[in-house]
């Protein structure tokens, strides 16, 4: 199996939807300045000797701009998405349509990872995504509860939606999902084996940067559930040291760059 990464482009927002406590004021400082980062938003194309063309990720609606709501881009504004970001496009760059795509993995089903469903409509093609995500998306839109994170032009039953259950589940040979909650209730990381025996860790948004992840920072207002959100920390670095991973964050750019400038990984 081959891997390659995919460049959706990047929002910016305020640190402390990633990092606890980031710009936090305090008896010492009252008004700190807001730290602000860029969030690069991340595919992945998976090559699979069986089962063909996989896709890992499926990133914003090519019209955003339009289906957005206005406080949401007011929140966590695009600050670069342009023809070459589209995801039909990164397809053709890789000699693909998106025709030629046989399964869609959600690692959950915010805008930004998840509008790119739009491409697909009317194809066909299985999507897999966590029963709770399924679950929780549709109730969000439903009762408003959680409405912004998750936009009703998606989450719609023409699409065909295909329940993960469980914990872990080796979907593929070779791709492995496992339900690491915390950031929403259905998150999905995913291990790929490649061929050269490398081994690849996505986290989906359980753990958005390097900090998150390696320094055990916990995650800001964009965690539904701390608790779990530490249970799954603890889960993912076990399964990294244990075989090995590379790992790629949920909006890390500095990690995407090293990866994604290597090209097709596992040839």
């Amino acid at each position: 199996m081959k891997l390659r990464l995919l460049d959706y482009g990047s929002l910016q927002a305020d640190l402390g939807w990633t990092m606890e406590a980031a710009g936090v004021s305090t008896h010492s400082e009252k008004a700190p300045p807001s730290p602000r980062r860029d969030f690069q938003m991340i595919g992945a194309l998976l090559e699979h000797p069986k089962h063909g063309v996989i896709l890992y990720e499926a990133g914003p609606a090519p019209n955003w701009a339009d289906l957005w709501p206005q406080p949401v881009k007011e929140v966590f504004g695009i600050n670069r998405y342009s023809d070459e970001n589209r995801l039909d496009n990164l397809l053709k760059k890789a000699g693909y349509d998106v025709k030629d795509v046989a399964a869609i993995i959600l690692g959950h089903m915010h805008l930004d990872h998840a509008g790119g469903l739009e491409f697909f409509r009317g194809l066909d093609v299985p999507v897999y995504a966590h029963e709770e995500e399924i679950k929780y998306s549709f109730y969000a839109i439903a009762t408003k509860q959680d409405f912004g994170a998750y936009l009703p032009h998606y989450i719609d039953s023409a699409f065909n939606w295909k329940p993960v259950y469980g914990q872990e589940v080796e979907l593929f040979e070779g791709i492995t999902l496992y339900n690491t909650s915390g950031h929403t209730p259905g998150t999905l990381s995913m291990k790929v084996d490649l061929n050269n025996n490398e081994s690849f860790l996505f986290t989906s948004d359980t753990m958005f940067f390097k900090e998150n992840f390696f320094d055990g920072q916990p995650t800001g207002w964009l965690t539904r559930d701390m608790g779990a959100w530490w249970k799954s920390l603890s889960r993912l670095k076990r399964i990294e040291e244990r075989y090995n991973c590379n790992v790629v964050l949920g909006h890390d750019g500095d990690i995407f760059k090293t990866y994604a400038d290597k090209g097709i990984l596992g040839g």
